[in-house]
């Protein structure tokens, strides 16, 4: 596993923990505890194959994905757990990028229709991946119509923007009449600033030299505490 392929591993690693005879998918996946304390040998067997399970994913890990799961390497129902929420996670940025790489994808030179599909296909599999697992707020195609929407949004944006950009994918969720805020808010920032400043970081401390707010104020754009949304 690297950063770029886990929905290729988790399958490929699935299958494999299936067909090593010994019942580790079981393990992995949570859906077998460990026995009780009064089943000594049955709880020696089950930590024989838990342990057997870790060692196999640690293995299949490259040396950047293991310093994500140092702290649980010897349990293997946490190692799975641990990668998924982090390759998996449910934030704007991830639906973002999910969404751009779709949409980015072209023939290659020489490549055949069939691996075209296969790529375009992989690719919405980890779309459908970020999608919500709560059975109780089924992913509708009202959502999908917002999430394009605010793609749309963020990808229009010039790289003049990438800052304003940026800021807008650390949002816990992404609603367009959120988004739109933001953007009335960004329009005025710049209207406000003076136009010799030049520089990101002085665009910033120039947007919010005359504001007034109180230090601990809650930031209404970004939702962060310690600042507010003329200093964002």
């Amino acid at each position: 596993l690297c950063s770029s392929n886990y929905s290729t591993w988790k399958g490929e690693m699935k299958a494999f923990l299936h067909t090593k005879g010994l019942g580790l998918w079981t393990i992995v996946s949570g859906a077998e505890k460990r026995p009780d304390d009064s089943k000594a040998d049955l709880q020696a067997k089950w930590d024989l194959r838990a342990d057997k399970a870790a060692g196999q994913l640690y293995l299949s890990l490259s040396a950047e994905q293991r310093t994500h799961i140092d702290a649980v390497q010897d349990d293997p129902a946490q190692i799975w757990s641990t990668l998924e929420s982090i390759h998996l996670q449910q934030r704007p940025g991830a639906h973002f990028n999910a969404w751009d790489d779709f949409f980015s994808i072209r023939k290659k030179q020489d490549e055949s229709l069939t691996s075209l599909i296969a790529r375009i296909e992989d690719s919405m599999s980890k779309i459908q991946q970020l999608h919500p697992k709560d059975a109780s707020t089924p992913y509708t195609m009202k959502d999908l119509d917002n999430e394009l929407i605010c793609m749309a949004m963020v990808r229009s944006l010039g790289k003049e923007y990438s800052h304003f950009a940026s800021s807008l994918l650390l949002f816990q969720s992404l609603e367009k009449d959120r988004l739109k805020e933001a953007f009335l808010v960004e329009e005025l920032q710049r209207m406000w600033r003076p136009e010799s400043t030049t520089g990101s970081e002085a665009v910033l401390f120039a947007s919010g030299s005359s504001c007034k707010c109180p230090p601990s104020t809650s930031c209404s754009f970004c939702e962060y505490s310690n600042h507010c949304v003329h200093k964002c």
